[in-house]
């Protein structure tokens, strides 16, 4: 195991390439910020930060999950289906948190057309909302992986990717939870 790269090399790939089209979105919305602070301060204020709070926590308890469901996988320790199943729950309320927190927006009166800062907060969380509906899906595959009662190598390695993937996950939502709702202009 040492020395070696977890999961397969395109997952590493493609996590480099999603990563690098968020961050490019990232500096737009930065670059927007600095062009209307004012616009982006107020409705900023207007998000329900306890929606973003508790989706953070879930998402870093599911990537937990995840760590120590692979190392179950690997120790032979019977739980990791259970792990693995947490990991989709965690996932699975934050996709409840995230269309309630949007139902609220909408109530208050914001939509994506009202400004560029809500056109970006729809976009980037609608994006990263279809990341995590995938990495659920990869998820639901792991559980049904980590029941069998032998793991081959390519078991580990699926596991593995669907985990770096929910990594992936976890680390956009870590960026864009202060860049949307903490960051003051």
């Amino acid at each position: 195991m040492r020395g070696r790269i977890p999961g397969e090399l395109g997952i590493w790939i493609f996590i480099f390439g999603d990563m690098t089209a968020f961050a490019l979105m990232f500096i737009v919305f930065q670059s927007a910020r600095m062009d209307e602070p004012r616009v982006f301060e107020t409705s900023r204020r207007t998000l329900h930060l306890p929606f973003g709070a508790v989706n953070t926590l879930l998402l870093l308890l599911g990537s937990l999950l995840v760590v120590r469901g692979t190392r179950a996988v690997r120790t032979g320790d019977r739980r990791a289906p259970i792990l693995f199943a947490l990991c989709w729950l965690c996932g699975l309320i934050f996709v409840i948190d995230k269309i309630v927190e949007y139902t609220w927006v909408a109530h208050d009166g914001h939509s994506i057309s009202e400004n560029l800062f809500y056109g970006y907060y729809f976009l980037f969380t609608a994006a990263h909302l279809l990341h995590l509906l995938l990495a659920m899906l990869g998820m639901a595959i792991v559980v049904r992986i980590a029941r069998r009662p032998t793991h081959s190598a390519k078991d580990l390695r699926h596991i593995e990717v669907f985990g770096a993937y929910w990594h992936l996950v976890d680390l956009l939502w870590v960026i864009l939870f202060p860049l949307i709702y903490l960051m003051r202009a």
